[in-house]
């Protein structure tokens, strides 16, 4: 699973270099708590298999049950969290578009793949169980999801042709056909904004960091700031900022030896009783506890 500091743009490879292909299995909070805010250059599809979950696609937010669809383009931010106390087990179809037609210069490609390689292609991200459009993809997705461990000879033939039938039905009854609106605009340059905020605080999450500073990357007042990123992420900036450093700093605890006291200079935190404080509340024990409990 990739650490807390390498989710934000993930660049890892799926399946294999000569098949860009995976479909990974995934239960919250189960085995893992949430998957923060992130994107990467795959195109994705998560299929709910079971319980019920809050995702977001682009600023997007919406509460996703079994048999609903949600459709990841490349360069999307998305998110996956608990809804309250509820769990969410889902599958992850991810692969490169490279894998249905390597040539960039391709009819294939030019009239069709690359209005799929836009993060604002869909029209709709999120589709539900009762849509004829899911119901039309769900026996394709579902079928990908049971042949997910196959090596038969051949198999890879299979996968590609699905993908090509799921991406024939999302271009022919949902690609967004007004990419161009004022509105889409706005929201092509609000996913840059929030990466742009994101990645930055990748880089410097261990040094302190102010509103204004993060404020004048995205050429916006301060108060503009605040009131932009709690409308992309449903929570401010600070509290997200200080989430991001106890989730590294909970990595740390369980995979290093490091003292309690180095892991919070580490990772941003100057005041050690706060950073206690903060941890008992994020997590309802104390860092030694929680690292206790992690090496039983």
């Amino acid at each position: 699973m990739a650490s807390t500091r390498e989710r934000i743009h993930q660049t890892i490879n799926h399946g294999k270099k000569t098949f860009p292909y995976s479909v990974y299995h995934v239960c919250i909070p189960d085995w893992m708590k949430k998957y923060p805010l992130h994107w990467h250059d795959e195109f994705e599809m998560i299929y709910i298999y079971k319980g019920q979950g809050m995702f977001s696609v682009n600023g997007f937010k919406n509460v996703c049950k079994e048999g609903d669809l949600i459709i990841v383009p490349p360069g999307s931010i998305h998110s996956i969290d608990q809804k309250q106390n509820d769990f969410v087990e889902y599958f992850n179809i991810i692969f490169s578009l490279s894998l249905l037609e390597e040539n960039p210069e391709s009819h294939c490609f030019r009239n069709y793949l690359s209005q799929l390689s836009e993060n604002d292609c869909m029209k709709d991200l999120f589709l539900f169980s009762a849509s004829p459009i899911c119901k039309r993809l769900t026996p394709l997705i579902c079928d990908l999801i049971a042949h997910r461990h196959a090596e038969y000879s051949g198999y890879e033939m299979m996968i590609k042709a699905r993908l090509y039938e799921i991406l024939f039905i999302l271009f022919n009854e949902n690609l967004n056909d007004k990419k161009s609106s004022p509105q889409n605009q706005r929201e092509k340059e609000n996913a840059l904004r929030l990466k742009k905020i994101l990645s930055y605080m990748k880089e410097h999450f261990a040094e302190k960091i102010t509103i204004e500073e993060v404020s004048e990357i995205t050429s916006l007042s301060e108060s503009r700031f605040m009131t932009f990123f709690k409308n992309q992420t449903g929570t401010s900036f600070i509290k997200y900022l200080n989430d991001y450093r106890l989730e590294a700093a909970a990595e740390q605890l369980l995979q290093t030896r490091k003292a309690i006291t180095q892991i919070a200079l580490e990772n941003g935190f100057e005041n050690i009783s706060y950073f206690v404080r903060a941890f008992k509340s994020k997590y309802n024990c104390t860092p030694h506890e929680y690292r206790k409990a992690g090496n039983e």
